[in-house]
């Protein structure tokens, strides 16, 4: 009988260890998801924005990358709807943009003002659908997922902050959300240099490049370098999401 016993809750054991780490992959290919949303926006601001004199071909190819990878992850997912239509959404209003003349996409900011409004529901609808599928998981591969969702988030409230006409929609902004956002990243920082000692080295390079476009970022207001800003946080938020999905396999 107690052979039997142990042998039902080793199996249960097993059972629970499987669905933690089903909810873990799952929690991971949202994050991933929502990162690659982020990117998308991010260039598809940068490539209507008026202070950038020349339209550079890069943009479109890179937020036409971020779609693809989340046409893929979208598949992979099921394609909940929640999710899937405001991304068709998403999609298509870029897809109207892009249609429009030179002339149109400079001057006439509506359709990426709506466009930017179908990415904040989308965002909000990954974010609910990841809430769920990250309860009770490791805190190191949460403190890689919110590192680099913030820094995401920072990144996108720079361009966007170079708008007049274009609302902030995926967030809650006050005065003064730059510095409380910096504040937490940096914090962060630390907190995943405890969590993760054997990966210094390369958290270190991420500070160091944080640190390099971070004045931009508080400083807002003046001398924006769009591009340049979108290449060292985007290059960060790619390493965090490698070392989520490292730090996932060896769960």
């Amino acid at each position: 009988m107690k052979t039997y016993l142990k042998y039902v809750l080793f199996l249960l054991f097993l059972g629970l260890a499987a669905q933690a780490q089903a909810d873990a992959q799952l929690a991971q290919s949202l994050h991933e998801l929502r990162s690659e949303g982020y990117r998308a926006a991010t260039y598809l601001l940068i490539d209507n924005n008026l202070y950038e004199r020349v339209r550079e071909p890069g943009n479109r190819e890179a937020y036409n990358e971020a779609l693809l990878n989340m046409e893929k992850l979208l598949r992979q997912l099921d394609n909940p709807s929640d999710i899937r239509v405001p991304y068709n959404q998403f999609v298509s209003l870029i897809r109207e943009i892009e249609n429009q003349t030179e002339d149109e996409a400079h001057y006439h900011l509506a359709t990426v003002n709506r466009t930017m409004m179908a990415h904040a529901e989308m965002d909000k609808a990954i974010a609910a659908r990841y809430a769920s599928a990250a309860e009770g998981a490791d805190e190191r591969l949460l403190a890689l997922h919110q590192q680099s969702l913030e820094t995401n988030q920072i990144l996108l409230l720079y361009q966007n902050n170079m708008f007049s006409s274009i609302g902030v929609y995926f967030m809650e902004t006050s005065e003064g959300i730059f510095n409380t956002i910096d504040a937490r990243i940096t914090a962060r920082a630390a907190t995943l240099r405890e969590l993760l000692p054997d990966l210094n080295p390369t958290l270190q390079d991420l500070e160091k490049q944080y640190s390099f476009i971070q004045p931009r970022l508080i400083n807002h207001h003046d001398n924006w370098v769009p591009t340049i800003a979108a290449f060292y946080l985007l290059r960060n938020t790619k390493t965090l999401d490698q070392m989520a999905r490292d730090q996932l396999r060896q769960s």
